[in-house]
């Protein structure tokens, strides 16, 4: 008889996930995650789908009934047992660090550009600036380190570093080169004594995001509000990006900033990832800011939108240049990690470029 109950409870647990399907909410993605979408059985063109049924098999494998609980548990048990990360984005860092994956060649050195790409990165920015400069605009570039190019020392220890330049490193001189006005945020973030990265996240906290203000202000010469001096309360309100891929139905929040900023958005956003967000602040000491962002802008535009009377903030790649007037301060921003993408989607000058290329 107790094989017969182990039998019904074993192939009950089999079937839950399937049959679960029918009668649970729809999964949702987690974090950044892409889950597979409905299988169909004809194309937009009208043909037969061919791949219809391995559609279906891995619509099932992002979508059965309690997916999400199974991979926090699952996670939970190899973060604790093995001290590893089972999401093949997350790395799993000493005392709870997680790290994001996509940075790992940046960490290790292991540059992808080539140097004449590196190069022609570098004459990208040269250009932007150029033209941004004969239309009457002041143009500011930055790179957001990746948070192992400033905190490596809780990257798990198999992940050994090379002395070969990494991206970075080969951009960086062709930026002096070429004469970029470049912020540099690697060293002024290197030099503080905070930690300004989040523990459970790829990005830097409010704090961080601050002083990084402060920093592209001051070289830009711009009056601005000194938030690094501001005083600020903490509250443990923060879902790490990272956290929630790898445990995408736990409840632990991270401790963050929260500062008052004055300024208004023209229609409030969606969330801080939308494509295109536009503030105004009254009496504001400079005139308008377009800011070309990655995710690193979600935390960093508030505090730039205070000091503008009108801000464009963009993720729009190629970045939209043509909508740079007489008087605009242009600010790009890219994160380490993704500074091939200039090279992949360059700014369309075309016609629109005013003045002599750069040399």
């Amino acid at each position: 008889m107790k094989y017969k109950v182990f039998t019904a409870v074993f192939v009950l647990c089999c079937l839950l996930p399937s049959a679960g399907m029918l009668f649970l909410p729809p999964t949702q993605a987690a974090a950044n995650e892409r889950l597979s979408p409905k299988p169909m059985m004809q194309k937009e063109d009208g043909s037969w789908n061919t791949d219809v049924l391995g559609q279906v098999a891995d619509y099932i494998a992002d979508h059965f009934a309690l997916r999400q609980q199974m991979v926090t548990a699952n996670a939970a048990l190899q973060t604790t047992l093995l001290a590893t990360s089972p999401a093949e984005d997350v790395i799993y860092g000493k005392d709870g660090w997680l790290y994001y994956a996509a940075a790992l060649d940046d960490y290790q050195n292991r540059a992808t550009l080539s140097d004449a790409e590196a190069a022609q990165i570098a004459q990208t920015i040269a250009d932007m600036q150029a033209y941004c400069e004969a239309h009457g605009a002041t143009f500011l570039f930055t790179i957001a380190p990746n948070k192992n190019s400033l905190y490596p020392e809780n990257m798990p220890a198999r992940y050994l570093q090379s002395d070969s330049p990494g991206n970075y490193e080969l951009v960086a001189p062709y930026l002096k080169e070429y004469g970029v006005n470049y912020a540099d945020l690697f060293t002024f973030l290197s030099e503080q004594d905070e930690t300004l990265y989040l523990r459970t996240d790829s990005h830097w906290t409010n704090r961080g995001a601050a002083l990084a203000h402060d920093f592209l202000m001051e070289t830009l010469g711009l009056p601005h509000t000194a938030f690094g001096e501001a005083s600020y309360a903490t509250e443990n309100t923060h879902r790490g990006d990272l956290y929630e891929m790898l445990y995408p139905t736990g409840t632990a929040r991270e401790a963050q900033q929260q500062y008052e900023i004055n300024f208004s958005y023209v229609m409030p956003p969606r969330t801080a990832e939308d494509i295109l967000i536009q503030t105004t602040s009254e009496g504001a000491p400079n005139g308008r800011l377009i800011l070309c962002r990655d995710s690193f802008g979600n935390a960093l535009h508030p505090f730039l939108a205070a000091d503008f009377r009108e801000a464009v903030i963009t993720r729009q790649m190629p970045y939209p240049l043509e909508q740079v007037q007489a008087g605009d301060t242009v600010i790009v921003e890219i994160v380490e990690r993704n500074l091939a993408n200039i090279l992949k989607y360059p700014p369309e000058l075309g016609n629109l470029f005013v003045g002599d290329s750069v040399e």
